[in-house]
């Protein structure tokens, strides 16, 4: 039994299809369903059948997920130890985060990683994607979380980096003086993130408690497009803090008061606890730990 052989068998669990899994691994059709064949064979029990164009996976494969997870994610752990024996410094560092995390957050702890640790190769990765299956797959290293409360997770470690507020933000041109009630606020074109992100997801609960439904003029999954739109006066939009930052100083953009806002998050890296931390999350952690501005309460 080889890693490869498993790695593929759980790819075409997850994606349905022999095409897909080769896809997403980088391998040619071919070499997946030989691998398939070889693992079939020497565990003796039948791990895939046809159905239609497609395969579907036999009661057995169910059986045995759990344990061929466990497997890669051994697997994994002995080479990251390896790895980190000779080279403690150096090689590849696997993080998540949301895009407004990536552009206006990261930067700072990126420049101060690289201080510490030339060597590591940071592979970042953004939504849309499933970075709890990628922590259970052994697939990542650790993520960059906004949540309306700490992480409750207890096969998750958390550090807390800051206090995030998500604001009303519009042209200075567009700006109301007084707070806005959110039956003020739906006579104005509103512009959010895209439907189930936890910045709008908030928000639309907020219109609710006051019987009301969010109905933005434009979604956009880039933070970035809405700033623009916003210097644009095309509205006025949902944003965290951080990202118009610059343009609240320099007065470009202005903080829209809103009757029960902000809304308040936080950010924070979290990993799983029982993953071998390696030299490289290690920095990271202490790169967080230096930049956080967290305060209890």
């Amino acid at each position: 039994m080889t890693p490869k052989q498993v790695r593929s068998v759980l790819k075409v669990l997850d994606v349905g299809s022999i095409q897909a899994a080769a896809k997403a691994l980088h391998l040619a059709p071919s070499s997946v369903s030989a691998q398939l064949k070889e693992l079939s064979s020497e565990l003796g029990i039948q791990l895939f059948e046809a159905s239609g164009r497609g395969l579907v996976p036999t009661a057995a494969t169910y059986q045995l997920e759990s344990a061929l997870r466990s497997f890669i994610r051994q697997v994994d752990d002995i080479r990251y130890r390896a790895q980190y024996l000779c080279h403690e410094d150096q090689g590849q560092l696997r993080v998540f985060a949301p895009s407004s995390m990536c552009i206006y957050r990261l930067p700072s702890l990126i420049n101060a990683l690289q201080q510490e640790a030339p060597g590591i190769e940071l592979i970042l990765t953004h939504e849309p994607f499933d970075y709890q299956r990628a922590f259970a797959q052994g697939e990542l290293d650790a993520a960059i979380l906004v949540t309306q409360s700490p992480a409750s997770r207890q096969d998750w470690t958390q550090h807390l980096l800051h206090k995030e507020e998500v604001i009303f933000v519009c042209h200075r041109q567009r700006l109301q003086p007084a707070a806005l009630t959110l039956a003020q606020l739906t006579e104005h074109p509103l512009i959010t993130t895209e439907p189930e992100c936890t910045y709008r997801v908030r928000a639309e609960a907020h219109f609710r408690s006051q019987g009301l439904q969010l109905k933005p003029r434009q979604s956009f999954a880039n933070v970035e497009v809405i700033r623009r739109c916003l210097l644009a006066d095309m509205g006025i939009g949902l944003l965290p803090r951080c990202v118009v930052e610059a343009d609240l100083e320099a007065g470009l953009l202005c903080e829209q008061p809103v009757v029960d806002t902000p809304y308040t998050f936080l950010s924070s890296l979290v990993y799983p606890s029982e993953r071998f931390r390696s030299p490289l999350l290690e920095k990271l952690i202490q790169v967080v730990e230096q930049q956080s501005t967290y305060v209890a309460g």
